[in-house]
């Protein structure tokens, strides 16, 4: 199961709700037409009746939550879908899912550190790198910066640019 967003909160009083967006690919969530709601070791699967997008939220309403009370009980629950409903992605891209955990190395081969976290904040997304020495620092998915991404063996090679590190 992938995560691609999160319940916030019920809007309005018929059981429709606001949730954050966590994917690459938000225009996905009109294609969906399951979503799935981890409920203890069990998974919950909850039919899309209506999607609809507002700034950097998406709407939703499944059959069957048709009150605000039915709907704040989804409340914070994170929506995940399964593996053959991820979309086919273009050369250089990848699922947030697949790069968090990356090692990180520079071009002369040692360790840095690894990926904890993917941001965009507009133009590109940024990595969120953890040191060896333990320190954050943010990467630019940008060409200049990142030279091979190698998922099969876990890892990735930036160019240590100057203050890039600091």
């Amino acid at each position: 199961m992938y995560l691609v967003g999160k319940v916030l909160k019920p809007r309005g009083l018929k059981g429709e709700l606001k949730v954050s967006i966590i994917t690459s690919f938000p225009e996905h969530f009109k294609e969906l037409q399951t979503l799935f709601i981890q409920n203890g070791q069990q998974w919950e699967s909850f039919q899309v009746e209506q999607v609809r997008f507002s700034d950097k939220f998406v709407y939703l309403r499944f059959n069957g939550i048709q009150t605000v009370e039915q709907a704040a009980l989804l409340r914070n629950k994170e929506l995940y879908i399964e593996a053959e409903q991820l979309q086919d992605l273009k050369e250089d891209e990848y699922y947030i899912h697949d790069l968090i955990g990356l090692n990180v190395f520079n071009e002369q081969d040692q360790l840095l550190g690894k990926i904890t976290n993917v941001e965009n904040f507009g133009g590109n997304d940024v990595y969120e790198l953890e040191s060896t020495q333990g320190d954050r620092h943010l990467i630019p998915a940008i060409r200049d910066v990142v030279k091979i991404v190698d998922l099969e063996n876990k890892r990735m090679t930036i160019h240590v640019m100057e203050g890039l590190l600091e």
